[in-house]
C-alpha cells in the first residue's frame, strides 16, 4: 500500500495540531518549560562525557580541522542522531496509544498522532543540531560538507518514522512490545559507535572478520555519516550513502504499509 500523500496533506492541520499538543504537553507545568529541550541533552552529554571521557578515557579521533580532539563534541554528534531515532520510535508508540480515547470518539487517520510526534521530535532535533553547529563554529571546524546534513536528516527521519509506524501498530495490539523495545534500544545504543570511536570495532576485523556486519547496523551507518560531514569534514563513502538511502526508503515503505493495512480497526485495540 503506497503512501497516500493526498490523505496526509488533507489532514496536515490535524497532524500539526498533534505536534503542537505533544510540544505543549511535554513540558506542561514545569518552570523551565521548553528550555528542558536544551537542558536534557546537555545533562546527558555531561554524564556520558564524565563517565566515558574522563573515567574510561575513550580517546576521540582528531577532527577535520586538524586540531580539535574533544570527546564531548565527538559524543554529542552521535547523541543527536540517537536522540532523534529514540524519540521518534518510542514516541510513535506512546502517541498512538495516547490518542486512543479520542480515536474511539471521532474518526481521524491513526497516522496523524504518529506523524505529529515525529514533527515535534524534529523541533527537538533542530535545537540540538543548532547547538552542535554553534560548537563546531566556535572550534572553527566547519566545511561545505554541512550541506549534506539536511539530506541525512531526511533519511534519518524516514527510517525512524518507518520503525515507529511499525512498532506503534504492534504495540497497539500487544502492549508488551513497548517493554521489549526498551530492552532492544538499550542494546542498540551500545551496539553503535555513539559513546566510543568506531575504530574500537574495526581494529578487530582481522581477528574477527564476522564483525564487518557491524557497519551495516543502520544506526552505526547514520552516526558515522553525520560524524563524517560534521566532525571529520569529509563526504561519507558512496556505498554508505546508497545503503542509507535504500534502507531508509525500504523501512518507511514497510512501516507505512504495515500501519495502514491495520489502521481501520486499530481503535478497537486502543
Amino acid at each position: 500500500m503506497p503512501m497516500n500523500t493526498a490523505e496526509v496533506w488533507r489532514y496536515r492541520g490535524l497532524v500539526t495540531d498533534f505536534a503542537r499538543r505533544e510540544l505543549k504537553g511535554k513540558y506542561k507545568g514545569s518552570i523551565l518549560g521548553s528550555l528542558w529541550a536544551l537542558v536534557n541533552p546537555l545533562a546527558t552529554l555531561a554524564i556520558y562525557s564524565l563517565v566515558f571521557g574522563f573515567f574510561l578515557r575513550f580517546t576521540p579521533p582528531v577532527a577535520g580541522n586538524g586540531t580539535l580532539q574533544n570527546f564531548p563534541v565527538y559524543l554529542f554528534t552521535g547523541l543527536v542522531v540517537w536522540n532523534a531515532f529514540h524519540a521518534i520510535t518510542t514516541g510513535s508508540m506512546q502517541a498512538l496509544v495516547g490518542a486512543g480515547p479520542l480515536l474511539r470518539k471521532i474518526y481521524f487517520p491513526p497516522f496523524a498522532p504518529v506523524i505529529g510526534n515525529a514533527m515535534a521530535t524534529a523541533q527537538q532535533t533542530a535545537i540540538e543540531l543548532g547547538l552542535l553547529l554553534v560548537v563546531f563554529l566556535l572550534f572553527w571546524n566547519m566545511s561545505w560538507t554541512v550541506l549534506l546534513v539536511p539530506f541525512l536528516l531526511v533519511l534519518l527521519a524516514a527510517f525512524s518514522l518507518g520503525v515507529g509506524l511499525l512498532l506503534a501498530m504492534l504495540n497497539a495490539r500487544l502492549r508488551d512490545i513497548s517493554y521489549i523495545v526498551q530492552v532492544v534500544l538499550n542494546l542498540m545504543f551500545y551496539a553503535a559507535p555513539i559513546i566510543y570511536p568506531i575504530a574500537y570495532v574495526t581494529d578487530q576485523y582481522d581477528a574477527h572478520p564476522w564483525l564487518r556486519i557491524y557497519e551495516f547496523n543502520p544506526i552505526t551507518a547514520f552516526v558515522e555519516a553525520f560524524r563524517d560531514v560534521l566532525y571529520h569534514l569529509t563526504v561519507p563513502p558512496l556505498w554508505q550513502l546508497g545503503y542509507l538511502t535504500v534502507i531508509s526508503a525500504a523501512m518507511f515503505a514497510i512501516g507505512w504499509r504495515f500501519f495502514q493495512s491495520r489502521a481501520a480497526d486499530v481503535s478497537e485495540e486502543l
